[in-house]
């Protein structure tokens, strides 16, 4: 059996390393990729539920308003 040389050695480390940084480089684009899209949903979500409250408020508003003339109407 043949010993191995540092050679052999250096050459099967550099591979592992290269394919484990390459293959890296892939894990992380798609983590980002679902993070990305996941931010955008959470943001979409919050931009919609801030626009349904304050819809809700104004509508509370008028609502009220509407019923103060009501009853300043009815008082005399």
């Amino acid at each position: 059996m043949d010993e191995m040389e540092l050679r052999d050695t250096a050459k099967g480390i550099a591979i592992r390393a290269g394919i484990l940084g390459v293959s890296g480089l892939v894990v992380g684009a798609w983590v980002f990729g679902l993070a990305a899209k996941t931010a955008t949903a959470i943001v979409k979500v919050t931009v919609g539920l801030l626009l349904l409250a304050i819809g809700g408020g104004l509508a509370t508003y008028e609502v009220k308003k509407v019923q103060r003339r009501f009853r300043e109407d009815r008082a005399f």
